[in-house]
């Protein structure tokens, strides 16, 4: 290997390692974000929120996208249609047909 490759991995050597340097120290450095806490979501009157992946099928993930929607309880599940709770969900219209059925059947 000549001097000038020899050289150019020096360089890119030191480079990343001042990389690396800078990203261990980035929370000293700068400052911050502020965190804005969220307010809770709105519940309809009468109601609370369920824990929606009691239903088989919805796991962490479509629970999200259904309580970003406004679907927060069994109740609200139940009420809604399969149509919608697919388009909101993100999942095939007999996907969102069983929660709802097993929406209407939870106590």
């Amino acid at each position: 290997m000549n001097q000038a490759a020899k050289n150019l991995l020096r360089v890119a050597g030191v480079v990343v390692g001042l990389g690396a340097a800078a990203w261990a120290l980035r929370d000293r450095v700068l400052p911050s974000p502020e965190i804005h806490e969220e307010p809770p979501p709105k519940f309809r009157s009468g109601g609370g929120a369920d824990d929606l992946t009691l239903i088989k099928g919805i796991g962490p993930v479509y629970r999200d996208r259904l309580t970003a929607s406004g679907i927060h309880s069994f109740s609200d599940l139940a009420s809604a249609t399969p149509e919608n709770v697919a388009d909101v969900a993100g999942t095939s219209d007999a996907v969102a047909r069983g929660w709802v059925q097993s929406a209407q059947s939870q106590p």
